[in-house]
């Protein structure tokens, strides 16, 4: 897990967990927060899988034109 999607899914837990016991921040809406949190945790988890992908068919392309132009 890429380390930037653990801390912001740690972040939203947290504000889960404040929203749950019933403290309130003052000038923060704890539920929102916890979504905003877990939306880049998301992003970030998909970005990462994706790159990797598409990095590795790009070098499978390159590898192939390669092979082509001999």
């Amino acid at each position: 897990m890429d380390a930037l999607a653990l801390i912001l899914t740690i972040a939203a837990m947290l504000m889960f967990l404040f929203a749950a016991s019933g403290r309130e921040l003052r000038r923060f809406n704890e539920i929102a927060l916890g979504l905003v949190f877990l939306s880049a945790a998301l992003i970030c988890q998909f970005t990462s899988i994706t790159n990797t992908h598409i990095g590795r068919l790009a070098h499978a392309v390159r590898r192939a034109r390669r092979r082509m132009a001999w």
